[in-house]
């Protein structure tokens, strides 16, 4: 775990450095959130509210996951002989799911202020929301390390991300809007089970395929 930590740890000390990446992720987020509240005038149902969210929370994930490996480039033979692949991979799917979630939140507050908040459920809500941000986080986690290794990056982003990323979607925005729709545990509890499913199978196809794409 001290290794992981201290991937970690770089990963954060990184990306405080280079700001640029974080001042574009929050000017994307910002702008897109505002650009929608003037395109409706910050009157909306709870679907649109639902939808609108979601589909920052997918775009956002792109931008911000999506260089996770990519930026490993200068650093790949270096890691090769100090840590072991495992070790590099959940550092990576702990420090893409933190980032993200610390994205999410900030997407969360202020749409809360700009649109309003039709949560009632916060408890469920931030469950469906941490497992929605955790199957995200985790599939282009994956598609980021195959993709470094590909010569059209931004190709094999795009092919092999959007079938991974569908299942996670579908579950994620239909328990959000039953939620959102005063829907209680009883009646998504097999929706939630299914996510979580999906987001373990998920992670263990990272932790299987990782080794042989590290070592290719």
């Amino acid at each position: 775990m001290q290794k992981v930590i201290a991937l970690i740890k770089k990963d954060l000390t990184v990306d405080w450095r280079q700001q640029n990446p974080i001042s574009g992720i929050l000017l994307y987020l910002a702008s897109t959130i505002f650009t929608s509240f003037m395109a409706f005038k910050g009157f909306i149902s709870i679907e649109v509210w639902n939808a609108l969210f979601w589909t920052i929370i997918l775009f956002t994930a792109i931008t911000a996951i999506s260089k996770s490996f990519v930026q490993e480039e200068r650093r790949s033979l270096y890691y090769f002989f100090l840590v072991k692949p495992n070790d590099l991979v959940i550092s990576k799917l702990i420090y893409s799911f933190l980032y993200l979630m610390a994205l999410s939140f900030l997407s969360l507050a202020i749409f809360s202020v700009l649109f309003g908040n039709p949560i009632t459920n916060y408890l469920l809500f931030t469950f469906n929301l941490l497992l929605g941000c955790l199957g995200l986080s985790s599939a282009f986690t994956m598609i980021s390390a195959i993709a470094f290794k590909a010569s059209n990056r931004s190709i094999m982003m795009a092919v092999l991300g959007f079938p991974v990323i569908i299942p996670v979607l579908v579950l994620t925005i239909s328990n959000s809007a039953k939620i959102l729709d005063h829907t209680i545990w009883s009646q998504i509890q097999g929706n939630m089970l299914t996510l979580i499913s999906v987001d373990v199978i998920i992670i263990a196809l990272t932790f299987v395929l990782f080794p042989f794409i590290w070592r290719s």
